[in-house]
């Protein structure tokens, strides 16, 4: 018997992720095409779930979804469990709760993934370690995106947004 969800049955407290699913689709056309319809999907900052959510249906097929989140606000952390529970998938995700900092380097020892969306660390030196290290965990043309490029917070310096340590991880990978 399948259960139907209703998108209201979803709570969200804004919508900071669907301006990206044109690019998205653009994205899962070529992932199909090299690893097919089941991907193995990594997000580092899920907030309140919906990216997560938008995974489970177009991407992860019968493979599965890892997310790492430190939901520094409880509310946001029972949120996104609330939202996780709802979706028919919900036994595909391994949902680690810990700062990305701390919790992908575990990961390196235990599988590549074919899909990698980062959207935690909103300073340049927590973006640029995490993309370090999901260059390392990414399968051999598999596809990372990072988010909040265009990112700052009102009155702080350049090393407080996100920009510098994706502009440093982009120079780096030139050079390689």
């Amino acid at each position: 018997m399948e259960v139907e969800i209703r998108m209201t049955d979803y709570i969200f407290t804004g919508d900071y992720f669907s301006n990206n699913i044109p690019h998205w689709e653009k994205i899962k056309s070529d992932l199909n095409t090299t690893f097919g319809d089941s991907l193995r999907c990594l997000e580092v900052g899920t907030w309140e779930g919906r990216s997560a959510l938008y995974l489970l249906d177009n991407f992860v097929g019968n493979s599965s979804l890892t997310v790492i989140d430190y939901f520094i606000l409880p509310k946001i952390r029972t949120t996104y469990l609330h939202n996780l529970n709802l979706h028919p998938k919900k036994q595909q995700v391994n949902t680690i709760i810990g700062s990305s900092l701390v919790e992908l380097p575990k990961l390196l020892d235990q599988t590549l993934f074919d899909f990698i969306y980062i959207d935690a660390g909103k300073t340049s030196a927590d973006n640029l370690a995490n993309l370090i290290i999901g260059e390392r965990l990414l399968k051999v043309n598999g596809i990372m995106i990072i988010d909040d490029f265009g990112w700052s917070k009102e009155g702080t310096e350049n090393k407080h947004s996100p920009k510098l340590g994706i502009s440093a991880f982009k120079e780096i990978t030139l050079l390689c």
